[in-house]
């Protein structure tokens, strides 16, 4: 009996290392992005949080690089990182796969509280006004073409916490940005006078952009099969392209 209780214990100490010995993390490089990636919150954001939880599903563990975004993008097609991430579909470069849809995020306009923006379509809405933007952003290829026609240099922006300020200072009449980032950051910063009532043009998913180095097959097939699998909500990701019903009386 002694001897099977030693037998039992080797088993077992044998499987949990071949356990640990095989426990895998992915790295990954991200930017600050509150409230869906941010070094700065407890969870890392909600979509690192979702991303987190996803893997841990099959025991991977989950370590985030936090990089100004243009660097994100270039450090990641190292052999240290899986990929970067959140990734707009319009923002996997080159080198890179995306995977199925981690989470969403909202393109929209964010204006000021005393401005009064009156368009029809966002053609009209460029036209007419000075929109602000994050110039290391891929928007959406619809927006990004408008930006280029009716770019202005001093509208652009390193990152979106100077987008909030020159928005609330009135250097622009509105951003392009997602509501829920400029909003984040206008209350950390206590910046005044910017409107909650934003008009959302799109929703675009945000998924993790893959390294096609070795082995990205394997993890890209893993990470899509848990996102098949989750019995979360799901959002139908949409194009919107036209302005709120109350958009001319703001």
């Amino acid at each position: 009996m002694t001897w099977l209780r030693i037998c039992l214990v080797l088993i077992f100490q044998s499987g949990f290392s071949a356990k640990m010995a095989h426990a895998e993390t992915w790295k990954i490089a991200s930017l600050e992005w509150p409230p869906y990636s941010s070094s700065s919150l407890s969870s890392q954001g909600t979509a690192i949080s979702r991303l987190r939880s996803l893997l841990a599903r099959a025991g991977i563990s989950l370590e985030v690089e936090f990089v100004p975004w243009t660097r994100a993008r270039t450090i990641s097609a190292s052999e240290d990182f899986v990929g970067y991430f959140p990734a707009w579909p319009s923002e996997v470069g080159v080198g890179f796969v995306s995977t199925k849809t981690v989470a969403f995020s909202r393109v929209g306009i964010v204006k000021r509280v005393e401005s009064t923006l009156s368009w029809t379509t966002v053609e009209d809405l460029f036209a007419k006004y000075r929109i602000g933007f994050v110039r290391n952003h891929v928007y959406p290829a619809d927006l990004q073409r408008l930006i280029y026609q009716h770019y202005q240099p001093e509208d652009g922006t390193e990152n979106e916490e100077d987008l909030a300020r020159i928005l609330a200072a009135g250097r622009i009449d509105a951003a392009l940005t997602d509501p829920e980032v400029i909003l984040h950051l206008a209350d950390k910063l206590s910046l005044n006078g910017i409107d909650k009532s934003t008009g959302i043009l799109q929703i675009q998913p945000l998924s993790l952009a893959i390294h096609r180095s070795s082995g990205y097959e394997e993890r890209l097939d893993l990470l899509n099969e848990l996102i098949e699998k989750d019995t979360g909500p799901k959002v139908v990701c949409c194009l919107l392209d036209t302005p709120p019903s109350d958009a001319e009386a703001r």
